[in-house]
């Protein structure tokens, strides 16, 4: 059913990553209250303490580097999610964007990882004007894996919660 259907170009796919990038920002305020959260009751049972620092924030802001490992997890937990589930995040979703392999059917878990991986940040997407016209990033060649658009039609039956894969 998607083998066939236009690949996403440039624009389209950055547009869709501000979307999700907005998404990720009040997911990671999220991630960080749950962090404090943590903090507080680990504090509280008495595991941690907190008296050479100034609060819970000074305590995460101290060991930086295990939030921030916990940052890049929750971003790529967003993806590998979405991208598994059904092909798109909310802002492919918007844009009417379909993540799929060659064949046009449904990726993988193990795809979706190297895709993530191999995506650099959203800097895969500038292959698109190195191989002009190819429609494919970076990493959708070495995944295998294309972004296609979809008609207004077919978004419409791949959102129905009957209907989505």
């Amino acid at each position: 059913m998607f083998a066939d259907a236009p690949r996403a170009g440039l624009i389209r796919r950055l547009a869709a990553m501000l979307y999700d990038w907005l998404v990720l920002a009040a997911l990671w305020m999220a991630a960080m209250a749950l962090a404090l959260l943590l903090v507080a009751l680990l504090n509280s049972a008495g595991i941690i303490s907190l008296v050479n620092y100034t609060d819970h924030a000074d305590f995460i802001t101290q060991h930086k580097l295990w939030f921030q490992l916990y940052s890049v997890l929750c971003f790529f937990w967003f993806y590998l999610y979405f991208w598994c589930k059904g092909g798109q995040t909310l802002g492919m979703r918007a844009w009417r964007l379909l993540l799929v392999q060659q064949n046009g059917e449904a990726i993988n878990f193990k795809q979706a990882v190297l895709r993530a991986f191999s995506a650099l940040l959203g800097l895969g997407n500038i292959w698109l004007w190195l191989r002009w016209g190819k429609g494919l990033a970076l990493q959708d060649q070495l995944t295998s894996t294309q972004v296609i658009i979809l008609t207004k039609e077919q978004s419409k039956l791949l959102n129905l919660h009957k209907a989505a894969r």
